[in-house]
């Protein structure tokens, strides 16, 4: 078995640079290809970190699928591309690190799943809030039953600002780009299926109406267990990237607030100030992507299990189903009817 494993890495935006310097931080991970479409950008990137990484573009792979120093796939391009990426690796023989969605379909995804199961390969879906060191602390005292049980979960997440028009067209929605992380965050803390879903959203910006999407939305879970998730998700928050989580058990709260950019606070006769909060995901989930990363190499290694299984990302899918349906209607969902 390696003990550093070769890294074939797919798209070089923000998530490809994050996964890409993680990976040349480990001393378990080498990246020996990047595959991108604008090719003078992955050269660029070699260059600058004097790295020996190869570099091609998406209609000329089969060499990196070729190469036994390849052990796994980081794939961080477009969904619409990671279907046919995802099996073309296995078949090659390569495990699979894969920014969400797996796919953007339910039958597809679960496909993809019973491949790598076929071929006795991971196939990672990287859902990075399980992995937030606060996040994944509070989950274990949850879990723990020494506040005996879950009430409430309330999620606020709301990015700093509006992405570009041209990317919101190609995002898949709010409820598919966005609030997926919630969705999947509320189903690991509550460890329990939804029972009912309700969604209630508004398009603040004028020119979203025409996607059509919206930017900010409330999602209402209550779960089979009784437990009830609030999520609070927008897309707009100009003091910053707001990531916060409060979860009311019977014997008492638990809570994570945001991570400041520093640590210097101000008090004087008109004023009493703190840090701002950190204003971008890369910033406030540092710990998190990197401790997937090893997460997913300790799977490599046969020290772990995957954290994130076919049946979490597949109720995560139907889950934003659900969400989808129920703005449509706006009505509430009943989890349990028809949702592929």
């Amino acid at each position: 078995m390696a003990s550093r494993f070769g890294i074939a890495l797919f798209g070089l935006g923000n998530m490809g640079l994050v996964h890409a310097k993680n990976a040349i931080l480990s001393p378990r991970a080498s990246v020996k290809w990047i595959i991108r479409n604008r090719l003078e950008d992955a050269e660029k990137f070699v260059k600058d970190l004097n790295l020996s990484a190869r570099c091609t573009t998406p209609d000329r792979v089969d060499e990196v699928y070729a190469d036994p120093e390849v052990h796994a796939t980081f794939i961080c391009s477009p969904s619409t591309t990671h279907d046919k990426i995802i099996q073309d690796s296995l078949y090659a023989d390569k495990a699979v690190f894969c920014e969400k969605p797996v796919t953007v379909a339910i039958d597809t995804t679960r496909k993809c799943y019973d491949l790598a199961e076929a071929r006795n390969l991971p196939l990672f879906c990287a859902f990075h809030r399980q992995f937030d060191p606060s996040f994944k602390k509070l989950y274990d005292r949850i879990h723990s039953g020494e506040l005996g049980r879950v009430r409430l979960i309330k999620v606020t997440s709301r990015d700093l600002c509006l992405p570009p028009l041209s990317y919101l067209k190609t995002s898949g929605g709010i409820i598919a780009d966005s609030t997926i992380h919630d969705l999947n965050f509320a189903l690991w803390l509550a460890g329990s299926k939804p029972q009912t879903v309700y969604v209630q959203g508004m398009n603040f910006k004028p020119e979203l109406a025409s996607i059509p999407d919206l930017d900010q939305v409330l999602v209402t879970i209550k779960h089979e267990n009784g437990t009830l998730t609030l999520i609070d998700n927008g897309r707009l928050a100009p003091y910053g990237y707001d990531q916060r989580l409060e979860v009311l058990c019977e014997e008492g709260l638990l809570s994570v607030g945001n991570r400041e950019c520093d640590h210097v606070t101000e008090a004087g006769h008109h004023v009493t100030s703190e840090p701002r909060i950190y204003d971008q995901f890369t910033n406030r989930y540092n710990e998190a992507y990197s401790n997937e990363l090893e997460h997913f190499l300790d799977v490599l290694q046969g020290k772990s299990d995957l954290r994130i299984t076919k049946n979490d990302t597949v109720e995560t899918m139907r889950l934003i189903q659900a969400c989808k349906l129920s703005i449509a209607r706006g009505l509430p969902v009943d989890y349990n009817e028809e949702l592929e």
